[in-house]
């Protein structure tokens, strides 16, 4: 038979440990029981209002949305309309964004239907807004920066075309250069600069030596360097 513990007086006579935690525990809660309810309040406040900014950014991002779909309902459908009525109409929805991505990506949207259309200096404009509001290195600011360089070639003025298309080159990052280093070409040859032309095509012909549009580089060097 399994040996029975005795319990002796003294030990009878000890205070429960539980219990005696349980009610220093009691005792604490009643000394700081408004402090307590206090942090208490103030973290369901936080979390219920960290909820509610989650939910109003969440309905701003749909709303956001839907303005850019619009817009681009409006270009998809732009067949029955002048080019001024059209781009009043991309212009007047555009001013209902609020600051973030969507309003970048509706600024490049207002800014290349201009171009598509000749306002060039309407282009020019739309394209420096979305990019002086881009973190540089981000796509939205490439395209932008690209848009600029072809408004300025658009306009004819080659010189400041050649300064924003070198810039691009410069810039760090891996966005597709193909056409960039194309337009830079093209400006040269268009302000009659025969040689650097022909030296940004040759260096194409080295650095973009399996791209699809190589033949495009290759003949217009041929044409630059006239007949054998």
């Amino acid at each position: 038979m399994a040996q029975e513990t005795k319990l002796k007086r003294k030990d009878l006579k000890k205070p429960d440990q539980f219990l005696a935690t349980s009610n220093e525990f009691l005792i604490f809660l009643d000394r700081y029981k408004t402090i307590l309810l206090s942090v208490l309040f103030g973290l369901f406040l936080a979390w219920g209002g960290f909820l509610f900014l989650s939910s109003q950014q969440k309905a701003e991002d749909l709303e956001m949305e839907s303005l850019y779909f619009q817009m681009i309902q409006k270009v998809n459908e732009s067949k029955s309309q002048s080019a001024d009525e059209l781009i009043s109409q991309l212009n007047s929805l555009f001013q209902e964004f609020k600051d973030g991505n969507q309003k970048l990506r509706a600024g490049l949207l207002l800014a290349d239907t201009q171009y598509r259309n000749q306002r060039y200096d309407d282009a020019l404009a739309s394209f420096t807004t979305v990019q002086d509001h881009a973190p540089p290195g981000t796509l939205d600011y490439f395209l932008a920066h690209s848009g600029i360089a072809h408004s300025y070639e658009a306009k004819k003025d080659f010189t400041q075309a050649i300064a924003q298309y070198k810039k691009i080159i410069d810039q760090p990052g891996d966005f597709p250069l193909f056409y960039t280093y194309l337009g830079l070409s093209r400006c040269y040859e268009f302000s009659r600069d025969s040689k650097n032309s022909e030296l940004i095509l040759r260096e194409m012909q080295n650095k973009f030596s399996k791209h699809a549009g190589l033949d495009q580089v290759n003949l217009s060097l041929k044409r630059l360097e006239g007949p054998a």
